[in-house]
């Protein structure tokens, strides 16, 4: 949406006055807020922050996709799935980068990316909103903010929310720009980590789960879910576009298998597929 193109691009363009670290300008990332944290937890303001600095962090020099109407598409598809999810107060943004690579990111506070290459593997509506109804997950469980927690102890959490300096405002060989450049390179080192070795199995297996469910909500097919997983488990491990995907997840057929479980449980009736409309903004 024009919004979320707005907010991504004013962080990324800041580079020219910022704190740049591996290319990208994440100075801002010290000035979430002035408010301390409470047993080591973040809110919701800055959870929204932190995932706005980490989505330009993960992006990098990725490029947008040039369809705007496929972009309104897939954000009008996931705006969709959101609306059904437990954070109905948390405003979603997708967008899909153009890159033959096959995957989704989401961010904290919710920002989310699907790659194309993962688009152009779908057959239809059903199947794009299972993919993004996994990430959304994500977001409503906190997975990412969990194990940054985990793995920094909270401090990293910590620093962010505690120190209220704009980096901006902090000269060079002064103590606080060396602070904040040394909070910027732990967030940019913590993001690097998280997003090429992935979540913890669990944390996948949640989301494939909670999947199904805000499928069902949403009135799509909730065993789109399985269909996608089912469409990684034949692509060849090998290719180049799959590296990361299958480094950051359990191997597709791991997946399917925890997924039975859920189907299993749950009383399911058949929902919409959407292939036409699909076929429409997917070229």
């Amino acid at each position: 949406m024009k919004i979320f193109l707005i907010i991504l691009f004013s962080t990324l363009l800041l580079s020219c006055k910022g704190l740049v670290i591996g290319g990208v300008d994440i100075g801002k990332a010290v000035d979430i807020t002035s408010k301390a944290v409470s047993d080591n937890e973040i809110n919701q303001e800055q959870e929204v922050v932190l995932g706005e600095q980490m989505t330009s962090i993960i992006l990098g020099a990725s490029t947008l996709h040039p369809d705007k109407n496929l972009q309104t598409y897939v954000n009008r598809v996931g705006q969709w799935v959101a609306m059904q999810s437990e954070r109905t107060s948390l405003h979603f943004y997708f967008a899909v980068v153009d890159t033959q690579a096959i995957n989704a990111f989401a961010m904290p506070g919710g920002y989310i990316i699907v790659t194309s290459g993962l688009i152009d593997l779908l057959d239809n509506e059903a199947e794009l909103a299972a993919v993004l109804a996994h990430e959304i997950a994500h977001v409503n469980f906190k997975h990412h903010v969990k194990a940054i927690e985990k793995a920094q102890s909270a401090t990293l959490l910590t620093d962010l929310a505690l120190f209220a300096g704009d980096v901006y405002q902090a000269k060079e060989g002064s103590s606080d720009y060396y602070q904040n450049r040394a909070i910027a390179e732990s967030l940019f080192n913590s993001t690097i980590t998280l997003y090429s070795k992935g979540l913890e199995r669990d944390d996948e297996f949640h989301a494939d789960s909670s999947a199904v469910t805000l499928l069902a909500r949403s009135g799509y097919d909730p065993y789109a879910m399985a269909q996608v997983l089912q469409k990684l488990s034949v692509l060849n491990a090998d290719d180049s576009n799959l590296q990361l995907l299958f480094n950051s997840h359990p191997h597709p057929t791991d997946r399917l298998s925890s997924i039975e479980n859920t189907y299993d449980r749950l009383t399911l009736s058949e929902g919409e597929i959407l292939s036409d409309r699909f076929k429409m903004f997917v070229k």
